[in-house]
């Protein structure tokens, strides 16, 4: 057994002992073998270092897929089956991003006027293009699959909050929320980061490991947040969304530690789908992680989060993939035929012919949709 740090992981190196994060939560078990999804799931939990066994590295098998075809792949950043390449060629595609590049640009404007000239927030101006997205496109998961595919802007701090919005929009449709309501839950996404304008632009695009007086510079940006917003004619729940979204309902948040009923329910919603896209999204340090992967990191981690909402968007989002084909690990190719209802992240999956129930076998996991 030894002891290595993260940045130095290789694929098929075996984890010699649990590992957990800061807030205690286990990210992996002992005995794990390390592929390149577990080696990023690792980064984005900040997980500086753990101990591997001694023995060599297992040699993984490859996809079917030639190394040019892997480098270019991994140039754009898409994940290794072609699902999301297909999404990216089709038109529908397009359509969404040249909406997605008004409400950049209509964000933008609004924050920039909010923090330079101590202007009102035009709420009719952040709303129409958000809701032009979401009214031309179905409010499925098929817009998130757009929004995985979004990549190629400078200030990913616009680019994230638009996400938010338009996952929280399509939250708030799905828990039958007024159309008010959505549109107010659609703001609080849109302003939820406002705060971060306030952090050096340096510490916000970061791809290395914060020190510890980065990290706290970097949570001050929900007082911040809340600060720019305060003075301003706008719903209380809108300014809760910037203060309180990355408050947990175990206690474990910041920058207050509340709980659940302390927590605006808005700011519950802005919570998940902020982390959802953190997850999901491409970022130049890494890709964005398989929706598999991501629910199953939620599902770990159910304390922290309101659970009559994530039920409902964790169990949308799993059954909107039955009969995608799928890539498992160890190279095997699979076609999702069933949810489970109390393991969303770990579907019954064919397999070659044969059934595989994901929730009962440890070793094998969904790593990519193809």
């Amino acid at each position: 057994m030894k002891r290595i740090l993260t940045i130095k992981a290789e694929e098929g190196m075996v984890v010699a002992g649990d590992v957990y994060n800061e807030s205690n939560h286990l990210v992996i078990p002992r005995g794990t073998v390390l592929t390149r999804d577990i080696i990023d799931r690792l980064k984005y939990y900040a997980v500086f270092d753990f101990y591997i066994e001694d023995d060599k590295p297992i040699k993984l098998a490859s996809y079917n897929m030639d190394d040019l075809e892997r480098h270019i792949f991994s140039e754009y950043k898409i994940e290794s089956g072609g699902y999301f390449r297909r999404i990216k060629e089709s038109e529908q595609f397009r359509e969404f991003e040249n909406m997605f590049q008004e409400s950049v640009n209509n964000i933008s404007d609004c924050i920039n006027a909010v923090v330079t000239k101590s202007e009102e927030v035009n709420i009719d101006q952040l709303l129409s293009s958000v809701k032009k997205i979401t009214d031309d496109f179905n409010p499925d998961v098929s817009l998130f699959d757009m929004i995985h595919c979004i990549e190629g802007y400078d200030d990913l701090t616009y680019v994230h909050s638009i996400n938010v919005a338009l996952i929280s929009r399509v939250i708030g449709k799905w828990m039958g929320l007024s159309p008010e309501e959505c549109d107010t839950l659609t703001i609080c996404g849109l302003l939820h980061d406002i705060g971060k304008v306030m952090i050096p632009i340096e510490i916000i695009t970061k791809p290395s490991r914060l020190s510890p007086t980065e990290y706290a510079l970097i949570q001050t940006h929900t007082i911040h947040g809340y600060n720019l917003l305060e003075k301003i004619e706008l719903d209380e729940r809108i300014k809760l969304a910037a203060l309180q979204h990355h408050e947990r309902c175990d206690g474990k948040g910041y920058p207050n530690k509340l709980r659940y009923n302390e927590i605006n329910q808005f700011s519950r919603i802005v919570a998940i789908a902020d982390v959802y896209d953190a997850m999901t999204s491409n970022r130049i340090y890494r890709k964005g992680i398989c929706p598999f992967e991501v629910i199953s990191i939620f599902e770990e981690n159910i304390d922290a989060y309101d659970p009559k909402v994530l039920f409902i968007f964790l169990e949308k989002i799993a059954q909107s993939y039955v009969n995608a084909e799928v890539i498992l690990n160890g190279d095997l190719e699979g076609k999702i035929i069933m949810i489970n209802k109390y393991a969303l992240g770990r579907p019954g999956v064919l397999v070659g012919g044969a059934y595989v129930d994901l929730s009962r076998q440890d070793n094998m996991e969904i790593t990519a949709l193809m």
